[in-house]
């Protein structure tokens, strides 16, 4: 059978150490003779030896491969360059912090051959640099702030923000998904260092409610690097925040939203600050987990607060 071809993107910002790796996964991929592949390295501002990386990869490698500079920071508009610069039919994702397994792109060519699947979601595995610390190894709810996603079964995806899911570390579109609900919204994901998120899931959402089907296939596997600063409580407070942060941005604005912020808001995160005093006072052992919920709910505040801009599009124009 004659499998689609897969246009790889990976998106990248001052990571040129852990993107070699990520390009050394990539050129370990066995595939099938009759699957055609290429690879589209999107530069979001790098300001280390990002280019030099590519460039030296690309010269040694069998890989079709294209360097791609984008000056405008965000991972959303990096992606979205990746779009407009791929020319295969199935286009991946993959992050500069992850390592796809030997077969990964022959998984997503297969999953997706065939007019019925638009979508696939596959498994992301960690790769701990160090063994994580008791209180996180305990707590596998939190595994999911880190991009962990070991779900052992498949599942057709109906909701996109439930598990199994769609994530960025390890997801592929049919190029018609983009034409049918347009592209990444720019105003969602990670900008620079700041840790917004929710891109992927606002265009899983898009395309569902468009009709295009998304699968979860725990046979496209990458397992993700975690480094040792991701493992402490100060990330995961500063992730919770800044992701809620991000979710109150992106929301639409109305004439009177950024100055009426809902007394509801503040009564939330006082009840949530409440609760959290409480199981420190008490011990419990859910403190942490209510140490977040106030750096969510503080965090939604700010993004409210910033909000006082006028309203953008919903999502970049369609067309791609």
């Amino acid at each position: 059978m004659r499998l689609p071809e897969v246009s790889v993107v990976v998106c990248t910002h001052n990571r040129a150490s852990s993107l070699r790796l990520t390009l050394t996964a990539l050129a370990a991929q066995r595939t099938l003779a009759d699957i055609t592949w290429e690879l589209v390295v999107v530069d979001n501002n790098s300001t280390d030896a990002t280019q030099s990386v590519v460039q030296r990869f690309s010269a040694t490698s069998s890989i079709t491969t294209r360097y791609v500079f984008v000056k405008a920071q965000g991972l959303s508009r990096a992606r979205n360059a990746g779009i407009a610069e791929s020319r295969a039919d199935v286009i991946a994702f993959t992050d500069d912090d992850v390592d796809p397994a030997t077969d990964w792109v022959y998984r997503i060519a297969a999953a997706l051959h065939g007019a019925e699947t638009d979508i696939i979601g596959g498994r992301i595995l960690p790769k701990w640099s160090r063994t994580p610390p008791r209180w996180l190894q305990e707590r596998p709810t939190l595994h999911g702030a880190l991009a962990i996603m070991d779900h052992p079964r498949p599942a057709e995806v109906l909701d996109a923000r439930h598990v199994p899911g769609v994530w960025g570390a390890n997801m592929a579109f049919r190029r018609r998904v983009f034409k049918r609900v347009g592209v990444f919204d720019t105003r969602r994901g990670l900008v620079g260092t700041t840790l917004h998120r929710g891109e992927e899931i606002d265009l899983v959402g898009r395309a569902l409610t468009a009709g295009c089907r998304a699968v979860y296939d725990p046979s496209v596997i990458v397992s993700h690097r975690i480094a040792p600063e991701r493992m402490r409580v100060r990330y995961l407070s500063r992730l919770y925040f800044q992701r809620a942060e991000g979710e109150a941005l992106a929301r639409p604005a109305t004439a009177t939203f950024a100055f009426d912020l809902s007394p509801l808001a503040y009564r939330l995160a006082a009840r949530a600050i409440a609760i959290w005093l409480g199981a420190m006072a008490c011990r419990r052992p859910d403190a942490l987990e209510r140490w977040l919920d106030c750096c969510a709910a503080v965090g939604s505040i700010r993004g409210r607060q910033k909000s006082r801009r006028p309203p953008a599009p919903a999502h970049p124009p369609t067309g791609v």
